[in-house]
């Protein structure tokens, strides 16, 4: 799994530095690698230089809990450095610093947290009170480590909130601005939906393109075969299960990928929720793929509506047309973002009647 972060050790006067410069949990949790780097930081000073758009928020309080853990021993210190923007979980990590130093040209984002259920009613309303009880969790960090009283801190999270360094100096976000810098980002800014003011901070300076390299033709009849269902109890019960959500075609994908029964369930679950936003959004084609190499709902529901945006701008003929009596979109050339949002919220409505 390619982790979200990066250690360099002390080097002399200079403290180890801890760079978060990518999304965070995509591609694993990583508690384990992110404490036993924590351990290994020699001194009592750590900088932590952030710019994310944020990503699972478990996995941000992971980190966000160890730091603040490790700043609790006698004498040591943790300075965080937004260096382009930390958004969503990646400003609750930045509140982990004691000392937060921001450009003046980087940003901050808070908001509430969000997710993708689907199941029965009853299920739906377990999801709810789950993101009740995450939001008065990160809610908590921010009238702590900010100051703010809990009015302010549920109207900035009330909506996407976005945060100038000035204004997260005045709110207590920063503790100290220093000059602006020119920013680079190694996640895909396009996925973030950065607003235009935001996203123009990552703007690359001019340099002459390097050349893409070629690469080589695959043989004819090259294609991955199929894995095998493994000849054991635990993958035979998984088998089961995945028969009974009529998704036995990845069978083998599912025992071989979990360990444990409930793992396969768990990821049985995320599988149907895959299917279901991908009939939503009417392409079915992207279930298989991601369901295979065991994607998550988030990073396939980015797939499809970067994938939608990119019809439209194919056809800039077509029109979208809101009816409001309806609550949702049509378009008379098929969906685009804003109908399969609106798809979503209204099926999800209907299912929590």
């Amino acid at each position: 799994m390619r982790p979200c972060f990066k250690f360099k050790a002390k080097a002399g006067d200079k403290p180890a530095v801890l760079a978060i410069d990518d999304e965070i949990g995509f591609w694993g949790t990583q508690a384990k690698d992110f404490r036993a780097s924590l351990d290994a930081v020699e001194g009592n000073e750590l900088i932590v230089d952030i710019n994310s758009p944020g990503g699972e928020v478990m996995a941000g309080l992971g980190m966000f809990n160890m730091l603040r853990n490790w700043a609790s021993a006698e004498d040591r210190t943790v300075t965080t450095r937004v260096t382009g923007i930390a958004a969503s979980i990646a400003s609750v990590i930045a509140l982990a610093g004691d000392k937060r130093v921001m450009p003046k040209n980087a940003f901050a984002m808070v908001h509430q947290a969000s997710g993708l259920a689907w199941g029965t009613a009853e299920e739906l309303r377990d999801t709810a009170d789950v993101l009740d009880k995450i939001d008065n969790s990160l809610k908590s960090i921010y009238i702590d480590r900010m100051g703010v009283d809990e009015t302010k801190a549920a109207e900035i999270m009330a909506k996407d909130t976005w945060l100038t360094a000035e204004e997260c100096l005045e709110l207590g976000f920063a503790t100290e601005l220093s000059d602006a810098v020119q920013a680079t980002a190694k996640f895909d800014v396009a996925r973030a939906e950065l607003p235009d003011h935001v996203a123009a901070v990552f703007t690359a300076k001019e340099s002459a393109p390097e050349p893409e390299p070629v690469p080589a033709p695959e043989p004819e009849g090259a294609a991955d075969p199929e894995p095998q269902l493994p000849d054991t109890p635990v993958a035979k019960q998984i088998a089961d299960l995945a028969a009974e959500a009529k998704l036995g075609d990845f069978s083998a994908h599912f025992a071989l990928s979990c360990e444990t029964v409930e793992a396969a369930q768990a990821r049985i679950k995320t599988a149907l929720e895959i299917t279901a936003l991908c009939d939503l959004a009417k392409k079915p084609e992207f279930a298989a793929h991601a369901i295979k190499v065991g994607k998550d709902v988030a990073a396939v529901r980015t797939e499809l509506l970067t994938a939608l945006a990119e019809e439209d701008e194919a056809a800039p003929t077509s029109t979208v047309r809101t009816d409001e009596s309806k609550g949702g979109a049509t378009a008379s050339s098929g969906l685009n973002p804003t109908a399969l949002w609106n798809l979503h919220n209204a099926q999800a409505k209907k299912d929590a009647k």
